[in-house]
């Protein structure tokens, strides 16, 4: 998933085991102006300081709904990673902590899942004013 900002197209990661509410996620970003990278799989590739995600060739454009199949979208391609969302760990605290992942040796900004309603609207915030720049990060 990706939203437009000022500066260009910035991509949010969602991660979790099967069933775990990832497309409905992204359906939901989708629904608020997101536009799509990749579902199912996503390729990541490193380019200097920066990740670019994009999908793999035969799924994409592709996103699948439980109960419903697949639902064709307009995707965007190699979209600057700024972001990744782990939907297997519920966040508990009220003002979390930064988390972050690393991948291919560069750490990204991580979000849990939270259990709210608001929790699409509350990404979509995030990224378009771009708060992982405001975490302290670690150390």
């Amino acid at each position: 998933m990706a939203f437009e900002t000022a500066d260009g197209w910035h991509a949010i990661a969602l991660n979790g085991r099967s069933g775990a509410g990832k497309s409905e996620l992204a359906l939901e970003l989708m629904a608020s102006g997101a536009r799509l990278v990749a579902d199912d799989q996503t390729r990541i590739i490193r380019d200097g300081a920066l990740l670019l995600a994009d999908a793999p060739a035969p799924i994409r454009g592709m996103i699948e709904m439980r109960g419903m199949g697949l639902i064709r979208a307009a995707p965007l391609s190699m979209v600057r990673l700024s972001l990744m969302v782990n939907l297997d760990v519920t966040e508990t605290a009220r003002l979390p902590e930064y988390h972050q992942t690393s991948v291919l040796g560069v750490d990204v900004p991580t979000l849990y899942k939270v259990g709210s309603r608001a929790f699409p609207a509350a990404l979509r915030q995030y990224v378009l004013t771009q708060s992982w720049l405001d975490r302290d990060e670690p150390g």
